[in-house]
């Protein structure tokens, strides 16, 4: 993974599609992450699915816990425990830019251990 934040072996890792220019749509699941208290590492993948990105992360996070960016306009959060095909939340981050933080602190209480905040 190609990081943009200085790599914590004990984070969420955060995979984008390489293909993705805008970055700021990112920001409210980074927001949601930090407000649990819980570290991330963000990373690009040559990688176009958003179920892909987050199983890749899910699978090398020491957490266990993923979340993936796809050029295909969605946003998955994954549990490395999961199906690839079955990831916890994914949403239209274009079409439901509401839904993002609350994806991010639900990332967040995964690790925790904790009731996810309703979205």
């Amino acid at each position: 993974m190609d990081n943009r934040k200085p790599h914590n072996k004990t984070s969420i890792f955060i995979c984008i599609s390489s293909r993705i220019q805008e970055t700021s749509i990112f920001n409210e699941v980074l927001w949601g992450i930090e407000e649990e208290g819980v570290p991330y590492s963000i990373g690009t993948l040559d990688k176009e699915k958003a179920i892909e990105l987050s199983y890749d992360a899910a699978m090398t996070s020491p957490l266990e816990v993923g979340v993936g960016f796809g050029e295909d306009g969605y946003v998955t959060l994954h549990s490395s425990k999961l199906k690839q095909d079955k990831p916890l939340l994914r949403f239209n981050f274009k079409e439901e830019p509401h839904k993002m933080r609350a994806l991010g602190v639900n990332a967040a209480r995964l690790v925790k251990g904790i009731p996810f905040k309703a979205i």
